[in-house]
């Protein structure tokens, strides 16, 4: 099973959209280069070659629309930049004061959006490429580099016109490959041989991730005017994928127990066994799903009728005559949980619809672009220090100023460039970012040159050379977005050999490859403490965003959506899942700052282990046909509400509270209630205990 599952892995890789993508990229760039060298004009096949190999760097998966604005104000602004800076390359001094000045320019395009933020990243990048070629005549190299990025565009954007929903499929496809893995990770709550506290860790991070493809789908879906026209059947059977991926993360998440509690209760016999079984196969179907999910066909798969499925489901029904009350009321909602996933996995596999009466009524109730994630715009506001993407930009331009200063100090050097490149691709707003860019930079940068010497003991020809450099240039396209460590082992052979293969020389790029790489990744790190932004400093911030989503969420939850509107209710469980993972994130990034030492992360997993598992349980709220508003306890309510916003530490107990709970195991909103209020002691435990430290 596992050398099938490998298998099935490398033949997706290779027919999925990283590596067709790479490989229209590849040959994009690689065509034009190979063109004008043999016509005999060496300047036009650098600069077009550069101006596609750059600008599609910027081209990522979104809609035509985006994707035709993406395409105008790359080509603009990396034109722009190619003539200033190509135009003031003979005086090193003013040359020095425009490329700093650009790159605090090109850092805070970061207010304007995540889109323009990378547009503003590359076209930094173009600007120390520039100064590595050092074009003769700069209006004939900026026009070349414009050619370069209309030709790259005009392939991009006819393919997406012949495929206006290929980056969407993919999108749904890797959020039901990452469902089925956070999935599987569920199975190991039944598995007494997997440490809880380990799973719990796993689990959330999971969460992270499906998060993420889910704001995914929803940028590259809400966006997309044509895709959200009623009359449009394709785009509403997109949008109906996305509202049954939504409804399935749901239902993976819906039920929550007190893990430890079940397992000690259906200890006897073979309950948990079966459980984990079942859920494993529910898992391996979500994958098989996602493999055919991209196409707009129905696929008939295996789960409705698979033999192995209904026979353990039927092992497991009969299993339950031999428990007692309390043992079968767990059996019974763990079944009915898993047969509401079976119905959803059944709706996005035989692509059914919602009935039409029911999907009007949604449509006129949902305010769709209430969902899409907002860009700031406001320029003046960032203009402070208190701005992160000021504090950052900043930064960027003094470690610029500070480079060139170096370089003057070293003997002259052609490649010095790239210690510029190596600061505007490493050097990032946070620490823990920056560390992990240094270290993967390095890595992929070392290992790189390994193969580049190689390549070059064993090949002798300058065009097996040259057709090995695509080979690796194919390869970082096809992991840029994977790995990044293994998109620079692949693209540091392709330099060496196509700058050694064309200039000769291949020592002096080897050594100055490495040296302006460790010097490069020498100042991003030491920089980071200059206008920092630590993670650790905004804990409590987003630890109190994330509770106050939750209550949010809670209330709605009580409320029931119907009383309260579509919008409401999506967005508040939307801005729940969301703050937690802000939160785990930043949790994460603290974990690698230098005051980490200040900080009680047994607390602060505490704390982000209850809010995960109190949304858990006010989601099974949410979810529950028998709930009705006014079943909640007032009482219960406000003792929640008291300890997720006050921080005054209880007594320690917590752990007392949660081992009573769950006797009756009714599973009404009563007792998921009750649950709640022991996780919320907990958390105000473990709240109480972080602040303590950080404060000391």
């Amino acid at each position: 099973m596992a050398k099938n599952s490998i298998g099935s892995t490398i033949t997706y890789f290779f027919l999925g959209e990283y590596f067709s993508d790479a490989l229209r990229t590849t040959i994009t760039v690689v065509l034009p280069i190979i063109l004008f060298f043999y016509l005999g004009n060496p300047e036009a096949a650098k600069g077009i070659g550069v101006g596609a190999l750059l600008i599609s760097l910027t081209d990522l998966p979104d809609n035509r629309l985006n994707k035709l604005k993406t395409a105008l104000s790359s080509i603009i602004v990396f034109f722009c930049a190619t003539l200033v800076v190509s135009s003031v390359l003979y005086n090193p001094y003013l040359t020095a004061v425009i490329v700093v000045l650009a790159a605090f320019s090109c850092s805070m395009f970061a207010v304007y959006g995540q889109k323009l933020s990378l547009i503003g990243t590359m076209a930094l990048i173009v600007c120390t490429f520039v100064m590595g070629l050092h074009p003769a005549r700069p209006l004939y190299f900026s026009s070349y580099i414009l050619v370069g990025g209309v030709w790259y565009y005009i392939i991009s954007l006819i393919q997406i016109l012949i495929r206006p929903y290929r980056s969407l499929h993919h999108a749904i496809f890797e959020c039901l490959m990452s469902s089925a893995v956070f999935l599987n990770a569920k199975a190991k709550n039944y598995d007494v041989d997997v440490p809880l506290d380990l799973q719990q860790k796993e689990a959330i991070k999971l969460h992270i991730k499906v998060n993420q493809k889910h704001e995914l789908i929803r940028n590259l879906l809400l966006t997309d005017k044509y895709a959200m026209n009623p009359d449009n059947p394709k785009g509403q059977l997109l949008l109906e994928r996305a509202r049954l991926l939504i409804d399935l993360y749901e239902q993976l998440n819906a039920v929550h127990y007190d893990y430890a509690l079940v397992r000690s209760t259906l200890a006897t016999g073979t309950s948990l066994k079966l459980i984990a079984n079942l859920i494993e196969l529910l898992a391996k179907e979500l994958e098989e799903l996602g493999r055919h999910v991209r196409s707009a066909k129905a696929y008939k798969g295996e789960v409705a009728t698979n033999i192995e499925y209904y026979q353990k489901r039927l092992m497991l029904l009969q299993e339950m005559e031999l428990l007692n009350e309390t043992q079968r009321k767990i059996v019974l909602k763990v079944v009915s949980n898993m047969n509401d996933i079976v119905r959803i996995i059944e709706m996005i596999r035989g692509n059914e619809r919602t009935p039409e009466k029911h999907l009007q009524e949604l449509s006129g109730a949902i305010s769709y672009p209430l969902f899409i994630t907002g860009d700031r715009f406001s320029i003046k506001e960032h203009l402070t220090l208190k701005s992160p993407i000021f504090r950052f930009s900043l930064r960027l331009a003094i470690c610029f100023l500070f480079g060139f200063l170096l370089i003057w100090q070293l003997e002259p050097s052609k490649y010095s460039y790239w210690l510029f490149l190596t600061l505007v691709i490493v050097a990032r707003p946070k620490f823990s970012i920056t560390w992990k860019r240094n270290l993967q930079r390095l890595k992929g940068s070392l290992g790189g040159v390994v193969i580049g010497l190689v390549m070059i003991y064993l090949v002798k020809s300058p065009a097996v050379l040259l057709s090995f450099s695509a080979v690796f240039l194919l390869g970082f396209y096809a992991f840029n977005r994977l790995n990044y460590t293994v998109s620079v082992l692949f693209i540091t052979p392709a330099v060496i050999l196509t700058l050694g293969s064309y200039q000769g020389h291949f020592d002096h790029i080897v050594h100055d490859r490495i040296l302006f790489t460790l010097l490069g990744c020498v100042i991003a790190i030491f920089a980071t403490y200059l206008f920092p932004i630590w993670d650790s400093r905004q804990l409590k911030e987003k630890i109190n965003k994330a509770t106050h989503n939750s209550l949010q969420y809670l209330k709605v939850a009580i409320e029931r959506k119907e009383n309260l509107g579509e919008n409401i209710s999506r967005m508040a469980r939307k801005n729940a899942n969301l703050s937690l993972s802000a939160l785990s994130e930043a949790i994460d990034s603290a974990s690698q700052e230098p005051m980490r030492k200040h900080l009680d992360f047994n607390a602060l997993y505490g704390v982000q282990s209850t809010i995960y598992q109190i949304n858990a349980i006010i989601t099974s709220i949410y979810l529950s046909l028998n709930h009705k508003p006014g079943q909640a306890d007032p009482a219960v309510v406000n003792q929640i509400v008291n300890n997720l916003s006050n921080e005054a530490v209880p007594p320690d107990t917590a752990t007392l509270k949660l081992d009573e709970i769950d006797q009756e195991n009714d599973h009404s909103t009563k007792q998921k209630l009750v649950h709640i209020e022991a996780l919320s002691v907990a958390f105000s435990h473990f709240n109480g205990a972080f602040r303590r430290k950080s404060s000391s």
